[in-house]
């Protein structure tokens, strides 16, 4: 089965049903992965999804479990509520956010509990088109691509800022703005990117 279809399937905060997951499934990019309908499947095909920077090669299970210690053992004042295979909790002052691996964005909408979440894996055309056109998905939810290194984010969340200072401190890469979700954005005039 398509990947992103069990996750939809087996996410309890999902919670999709049969009849609506086809609809779901027309709305977003393909996903190549396959998995079985299965939690611990799944984890294994989330997180070994391959990031090749330069000559430097990692799964996305290894730079997620990097930035679980990184915040226990290097950053005060934010807290790990949770460390699950796929999913960090995370906890900045009163602000509580996830980063999670996903196989597919399927109902992320339903993703976003008590806070943001950002959400890792491959962004395609449709991911762009669908955070222009729902200013409540944009406003708590972010993608980021670890393969492409270009997010679709306009959320607010000191724990994704200090993501990105990880990934820049210990990878020595730098996410950007997905091209087509910022030229989304200013087509609709929701953000100017003009001089002065």
């Amino acid at each position: 089965m398509n990947a992103a279809a069990a996750e939809a399937l087996v996410d309890p905060r999902i919670a999709a049903q049969p009849d609506e997951l086809e609809a779901e499934l027309a709305r977003w990019d393909e996903t190549a992965q396959e998995a079985e309908v299965d939690e611990a499947e799944l984890d294994v095909v989330r997180r070994g999804r391959e990031i090749e920077w330069a000559a430097l090669t990692l799964t996305q299970g290894e730079i997620l479990d990097g930035f679980a210690a990184y915040c226990r053992d290097e950053l005060e004042d934010v807290e790990v509520v949770e460390h699950a295979p796929s999913r960090l909790a995370l906890g900045w002052r009163r602000e509580r956010s996830t980063i999670e691996l996903r196989a597919g964005f399927l109902f992320c909408e339903r993703l976003a509990g008590g806070g943001p979440a950002l959400l890792l894996g491959p962004i395609g055309p449709r991911a762009a088109e669908r955070f222009v056109e729902d200013v409540g998905l944009r406003s708590r939810i972010a993608l980021l691509d670890l393969a492409r290194l270009e997010k679709i984010a306009a959320v607010r969340s000191s724990v994704f800022v200090y993501f990105e200072w990880f990934l820049r401190d210990a990878y020595g890469v730098k996410t950007v703005a997905e091209p087509a979700f910022t030229r989304g954005l200013v087509d609709r005039g929701i953000i100017s990117l003009g001089m002065g």
